[in-house]
């Protein structure tokens, strides 16, 4: 399953604030919900997404409906060199 280029995405950047690193799993959920995807493993992609949330500067998740479930991206730097950054996918739910 991929998110394609074509897809419309939610976006969420969270500061570097501890307690707003739960905020991923309630747009996750969100976006399960409306994928009707089931629960199950639904806590393990949110314990694996908040790891990627970053204590010293912002973190850009962003979500995409995809097929029959779910795509989750993080944001990180290219590392081709290339000023800019990339989008790795860390988690994919499907029904």
């Amino acid at each position: 399953m991929t998110a394609d280029r074509a897809a419309e995405y939610a976006y969420l950047t969270l500061p570097p604030d501890v307690r707003l690193r739960s905020c991923v799993g309630l747009v996750l959920a969100g976006m399960a919900a409306r994928a009707k995807v089931g629960v199950g493993g639904l806590d393990e992609a949110v314990a694996l997404l908040e790891d990627f949330h970053a204590v010293d500067a912002p973190t850009r998740f962003r979500f995409a409906l995809a097929d029959d479930g779910v795509v989750a991206q993080v944001e990180e730097p290219d590392e081709s060199g290339a000023d800019g950054s990339r989008w790795r996918t860390v988690v994919e739910l499907v029904s």
